[in-house]
């Protein structure tokens, strides 16, 4: 059987034998490499079905850019992405009606936005306690750097992981299932999963906004410069930092030593025409609760033409996706520093006016955040990493409305939702030929879609999921990039880490049909309904068959009574995916659906049908008797 091991490096064949027979060996059924909120999510869904898991990470804590600041859940339609992150935001909420509780005067519960706006260090600690609920099946390894990877016949087979504590340790890990939850895809490439970085061009999935593309802010016209080309460029990182205006917990924000006012000079020269009098006219401001606030880089908006730069520092980010660890800690020293330096500008430069400097100096880093890193984020923003080519590529085409249904294209194999818009960051500097934009910036809605199980699932190599660097052309992926969706998507893999090792098949061949109903009945979001609540009784049945295209258009309504055509129409739809065909009434179309009438048709099929009350049947009745006969054992 033919043995690889890969690293970053060439490494002797002889000399790695050696070190794989020197080293220690820890087993659990599922390894996850990256304690990211997606890593998180694959390691207690696969907990929670009794397998044994093992947490690894590089970094000396967890939750990824969640616990590092990223606290204002990027999701617009909250009907969107339940399972595990619903889960979390309950937990959210539980914690500030318990802080209020105790002192009315915090008013928390109104700033969390009903669990989906949070502190990071309440994050991190959230994170803590879904992973200690699992009653010691999920081992942290933090600290620990990917070093190697055992592919046997195709199959990922065992990784190695130095201790950063104690440089030549190295331990190996064997698992049933690996995966790889890291925002860089660092697992599946050493691995030897084909990916993609940078942007391909609008030609190669004929994607409007794809390649190089000059937009205004929520516009959908093409700028004049907007080829379309390919290119490695990489969409600019930032800071997404907390800062509080209590005094009693602000800690000045000193200049960085590598501090350059030439780097500011868009927003000095707009500072002296007038056009920025307020910090927040460059940094974007979010309350949060206990006083403390989050930035964001800013977008330039259409109407005043400003801030032509914010945090975002584009350019210098475009060899993270593929750099080694120091490579890295050296880029994001230099984000640091950037982002620092835009913060102390405003708040200290003697050409900053006056009431600009006050507005700005209200702001300092809080006291209690990232205590041991200066109070301030132990991660930088990676917008995107790797993209691996997967079993599925995601593309800005499956956001396209399919008439027939009235919704996007139905997945019979989708384990999320994404309904976040097209929302790719800059990839150049303001150009000033460009005025209003920045290059590879836009923000284009569209309605949700449906994530099918294929763009998880990497080509070429067996063993391994991939819930983060996920298989998408790169317009596809700033859709789908919001920690909500990596959290569901961790999910989804750590379930079918599970039934991979269940019916000892490759993650690729296994039984997606129990797939959904795991995900369903634990409340994940296979499909979009505006109008289904995740407390609904009827929540899993509507979303297993939503993903077979039930319902046209976005609404469940559940109450609506059926025709016999309207429900054959329906049933018709579903049994195709099944592989199934059924007979509509050849008359009386028009005529009420009744559970006998319905009853009749999936006996036809093949299927035993459950019974409902007598009279006619809406569709939260037609869907539980479908989905009693269809529902795959679990």
């Amino acid at each position: 059987m033919p043995l690889k091991i890969t690293r970053r490096a060439v490494f002797p064949l002889a000399a790695a034998t050696a070190l794989l027979q020197a080293q220690s060996r820890q087993s659990a059924d599922v390894v996850i490499y990256g304690a990211t909120p997606g890593g998180i999510g694959a390691a207690v869904a696969a907990a929670r079905l009794g397998r044994s898991v093992i947490l690894s990470e590089y970094a000396d804590h967890i939750g990824g850019i969640v616990s590092n600041g990223l606290t204002n859940a990027d999701i617009g339609k909250r009907q969107a992405v339940g399972g595990l992150f619903y889960e979390f935001t309950r937990r959210v909420l539980e914690a500030y009606t318990a802080q209020d509780k105790a002192n009315p005067a915090l008013q928390n519960v109104k700033l969390c936005k009903d669990g989906y706006w949070y502190e990071a260090s309440l994050a991190e600690k959230i994170f803590h306690e879904m992973i200690g609920a699992e009653g010691g099946r999920i081992r942290l390894l933090l600290s620990h750097e990917l070093k190697r990877t055992t592919v046997r016949s195709n199959r990922l087979t065992s990784i190695f992981l130095e201790d950063r504590a104690k440089p030549g340790s190295l331990v190996e890990l064997t698992a049933g299932a690996f995966i790889d939850a890291t925002y860089e895809g660092d697992l599946a490439a050493m691995a030897g999963v084909p990916f993609k970085t940078g942007r391909e061009s609008r030609a190669e999935y004929n994607e409007p906004h794809a390649g190089r593309i000059y937009m205004k802010f929520h516009d959908s016209t093409l700028l004049p410069g907007s080829t379309g080309e390919a290119d490695e460029a990489t969409q600019a990182y930032c800071f997404r930092m907390h800062v509080t205006n209590v005094p009693e917990k602000r800690i000045p924000i000193e200049k960085p030593a590598s501090y350059n006012r030439e780097e500011y000079a868009l927003t000095l020269e707009d500072i002296r025409a007038g056009r920025i009098t307020k910090f927040r006219e460059v940094i974007q401001v979010y309350a949060m609760p206990n006083g403390r606030f989050e930035l964001n880089s800013d977008h330039v908006h259409p109407d005043t033409g400003i801030p032509r730069e914010s945090l975002d520092l584009a350019e210098e980010c475009w060899p993270w996706p593929t750099a080694t660890p120091a490579q890295r800690q050296k880029i994001y020293q230099r984000y640091l520093d950037h982002n620092t330096g835009m913060i102390w500008l405003l708040q200290n430069d003697p050409e900053v006016p006056e009431a600009l400097r006050k507005d700005a100096s209200q702001y300092g880093w809080h006291r209690d955040e990232w205590v041991n890193n200066g109070n301030r984020p132990r991660q930088v923003y990676v917008r995107q990493g790797r993209r691996i080519l997967g079993e599925y590529v995601l593309t800005e085409n499956d956001g396209t409305v399919d008439p027939a249904v009235k919704r996007t294209k139905v997945q019979p194999t989708s384990i999320a939702v994404i309904e976040w818009a097209f929302d790719p960051h800059g990839h150049h500097r303001y150009d000033p030929a460009h005025p209003g934009v920045r290059e590879g910036y836009f923000f284009v809605d569209h309605e949700p879609f449906q994530v099918p199980y294929g763009v998880v699932v990497p080509r070429k190599i067996d063993g391994l999921l991939v819930p983060v660097a996920c298989s998408c052309s790169h317009v596809a992926y700033n859709a789908l990039r919001m920690e909500p969706v990596f959290i569901v998507l961790g999910e989804a893999c750590g379930v079918a880490a599970h039934l991979s090792i269940e019916h000892k098949v490759p993650p690729r061949r296994i039984p997606t049909r129990r797939l959904q109903t795991i995900l369903a009945e634990r409340r994940g979001v296979l499909t979009f309904y505006e109008d289904l609540p995740f407390t609904d009784p009827d929540f899993p049945a509507l979303q297993w068959l939503g993903a077979r295209g039930l319902n046209p258009g976005y609404r469940a309504e559940k109450a609506q009574k059926l025709s016999r055509g309207e429900a054959a129409d329906r049933l018709t739809r579903i049994l195709s995916f099944e592989g199934k065909k059924t007979a509509g009434p050849t008359e009386g179309a028009e005529l009420p659906l009744t559970a006998e009438v319905l009853a009749g048709w999936l006996k036809a099929a093949g299927y035993a049908a459950g019974s409902e009350p007598n009279g006619p049947l809406d569709v939260a009745g037609f869907a539980r008797m479908v989905y009693g006969a269809l529902r795959p054992k679990v």
